[in-house]
This record gives C-alpha cells, structure tokens and sequence, in this order.
C-alpha cells in the first residue's frame, strides 16, 4: 500500500509541474511590462479626486479582457471600489487568495517622474511600482494566464484588490463584513521573494497635555504643556530602550516612537494644549491593553513632580484600522509554506528565506478576523517602499509571476 500511494504522490507532482510548464510558457515579458506601465501611469492615492476608481476601472476592464470568470467592482465609498475576481474550481479542493492594495502614498518629493515609467538598468520606476503595483501586476498576470492555459483547478482562485491599505485597511476590512473566506491567502506585500510569516501589531496613540495659558512675558505664571510634553517624550525614548531587552524569536524586539509634537500659536503665549502623537509596534506576545499601562504609569510618574499638567492617553482610531492593526503569526508548517519554498527554490536558484515582515499588512486581517491561513510574499525591496526613487528589478517580478502562477497550481489543482 505504501508503495502504491508513494507513486500516486509522485504521478501527481509529475501532472502538476507539467501544468506550471504549459502555463509559464505563455507567458510574454512585453505584455506583462505593458500592463505594470499602464497602471503606474495611473495616481491612486489620497490626494487625487478618483482615489482608487481609476485603477480599480482599469484592471477590471483588463481581467474582463482576460475572461476571468467572476470580476466585480464593490464600491465601498464614492470612488473608492474593490475589484474582485474569481476563477472557479470545481468546489473539491483548496481556495486561494491573491491580495493587494490599490492605493499608493502620494509622490511627495520623488526624485524621479512619479506617473511615466521608466525602464533603466533592469529596473521599473514610477510612484507604487513596489509598493505594490509590481505585486500587483505579477498576481494579474498568473491570474491571466492561468486562465488562458484553460486549466481546470478543483478549488476557486481569488483576486481581491483593496482600497486604503496605506490608510486604515478598509478595503480588505468589507472583504470581513461580507466573509469572503478562502482556505489560504498570500499579501503580496514587498519582501524581496522573501517568505514572511509574522509581523508586529500597530497602535497610533495620542497624549493630549493640557496646562495653563499666560503671557510669554510672565511665563511663570502659567503652565507650560510644551515642557510637560517634552518631559513624558524623554521618558518614552528611555522606555524604547528597555524595550529592547526582550527579543521575539521572529519579528524582534517592540518599539515606541514620538512622531508628532505639536502646540502653541504664538512665541508670545504661554499655550494652553500639547498633543504628542506615538507609534506603538508590539508583539503577539503583548496586547493593547498592556500598551496603555505602560503608558499611564509613565505619566503617574511625571505628575508626583508636575502635577499642575493634566493628560489624557486616547487611541487615534480616526487613523487607525476599524479593526485593529493587529499582530501577525502564522505556523509555517503546512502546504502553502512547502508550496512558496519549493516555488521560490525552484524559480530563483536561491533557497527561500522564511522571515518576518518590517511594515504592517492586512494579512494580520485575514488571519485574526476571517482565519484564513496567510502568508506576506511579494517582489521587490521593502527600503524602495515609498523612496524618492522607487524602483523595482524587472527580473524579480518575472520569477514573482512564475512562483504566483506555482502556487495556484500547488494549492487548487
């Protein structure tokens, strides 16, 4: 018997390389250049009137094109739609979910023509080429051709393109309100081929420090939250320190950071208010609320000396996930790891790198609030991410198609 299902297993592997074969070879590194120019040359950020429509417009016109079998644009706000995809199985294998974002940072002080791709040295450049409309193109892409080797696949294919991943994730939070549930996910964040299975959580807090409005002449007379603020910013960059003590095994050691300051309108004025804006990154091992605590005992120990400041700590949900920007952790022990790290052998002559990822994504979404089995794989540089000078190797998002293209086949064949 054993021997029996032994050569079973290996007809099958025999069956699903020839598949990735007979696929890869339609592929067509002009077109796939083609399709990456076209949506670079389209703004999709917070400071352009259509925000993601346009993009979202045009890659539904292109996976229609395509003959992808379900492909929808669900508005979630005015202008702001996902686009959805699905090339259906036959409903008796395993789903999967290629996931990425629409939108990009605005071109703030790029160094290089933001809108007008430019080939140069191997490279791609233009606003979002990495992060992620490289990743983008490259799921397209394995998407399209998938479909067009007419291959039957036993489980559904999704490709879900979100809105507001560099704001607050509220494109894949309506793919959650509606369970739109596979049995694996890949988040073609940036990570240089590289397999990340974990990734801390996030929480943006504010401190508000109120004190007493004077004159500037007779400063003494009030009370200055600028200096109150300044005290409880020394503390927290004490506080990140000791954070470093204490290591976790793959993502590292947690962080705090004072990124905003900000009170006062006049030299003259003793002000009334100082907010302090904090970025908080924690582990799986930590929870928010332990976060606050270690906060309020912060400003406990400021107000025995200065107690004439008043503080209060408050999330800035506003500019946070409705959800939570949670940690992410996931077991790489099952076939969508063996899948990636075979692939990624395969198609880079590298051995894969199972690694943690820098940022934040919404895989920590889709594995929390869906439990769907995730994973953060996708070409190109995380330090290009938002450069003046973003730019991703062509080469790279050639081998991230071919491994795209060997995932689907592994997980839904």
């Amino acid at each position: 018997m054993y021997y029996i299902k032994k050569s079973t297993q290996g007809w099958e592997c025999m069956k699903k390389e020839k598949l990735k074969e007979k696929v890869i070879s339609n592929f067509k590194k002009e077109e796939f250049i083609d399709l990456l120019s076209d949506i670079i040359k389209i703004p999709s950020h917070k400071e352009v009137d259509w925000q993601e429509d346009k993009i979202a417009n045009y890659l539904y016109d292109y996976l229609k094109i395509n003959n992808i079998d379900e492909v929808k644009l669900d508005y979630i706000k005015e202008n702001r739609p996902n686009v959805i995809a699905k090339i259906k199985g036959k409903s008796n294998g395993k789903s999967l979910m290629l996931n990425g974002h629409l939108d990009t940072i605005p071109p703030y002080s790029m160094i290089i023509p933001a809108y007008k791709p430019v080939i140069k040295n191997g490279y791609i450049q233009g606003r979002g080429v990495v992060d992620m409309k490289g990743p983008l193109a490259s799921m397209i892409m394995a998407l399209t051709l998938i479909k067009k080797a007419k291959i039957e696949l036993a489980g559904d294919v999704y490709f879900t393109g979100v809105i507001d991943q560099e704001q607050r994730s509220i494109g894949t939070v309506n793919l959650i309100e509606k369970n739109l549930k596979t049995d694996f996910a890949v988040v073609g964040e940036p990570t240089n081929l590289k397999i990340c299975k974990a990734h801390k959580g996030m929480e943006w807090i504010k401190i508000i420090v109120k004190g007493k409005s004077v004159h500037g002449s007779t400063p003494e007379k009030g009370y200055n939250p600028i200096y109150h603020a300044s005290r409880i910013a020394t503390e927290i960059e004490k506080f990140n320190k000791k954070l470093k003590e204490k290591v976790n095994e793959v993502v590292g050691y947690s962080t705090i950071n004072v990124g905003v300051i900000s009170g006062g309108n006049d030299p003259n004025i003793v002000p009334n208010v100082t907010h302090l804006e904090v970025d908080r990154r924690y582990t799986n091992e930590e929870t928010r609320e332990k976060i606050y605590e270690e906060i309020e005992k912060i400003i406990a120990k400021l107000k025995t000396s200065n107690p004439n400041f008043e503080t209060e700590v408050i999330p800035m949900n506003d500019r946070i996930c409705p959800l939570g920007n949670l940690p992410f952790h996931n077991n790489d022990d099952n076939i969508l790891f063996k899948s990636l790290k075979k692939s990624t052998n395969k198609y880079t002559n590298n051995e894969s790198e199972v690694t943690s990822f820098r940022g934040w994504s919404d895989a920590a979404l889709l594995d929390n609030k869906l439990g769907i089995n995730s994973v953060i794989f996708g070409p190109g540089l995380t330090e290009k991410c938002h450069a003046a000078d973003e730019k991703i190797k062509i080469s790279e998002l050639v081998k991230a198609v071919k491994i795209y293209i060997s995932l689907i086949i592994d997980i839904c064949s």
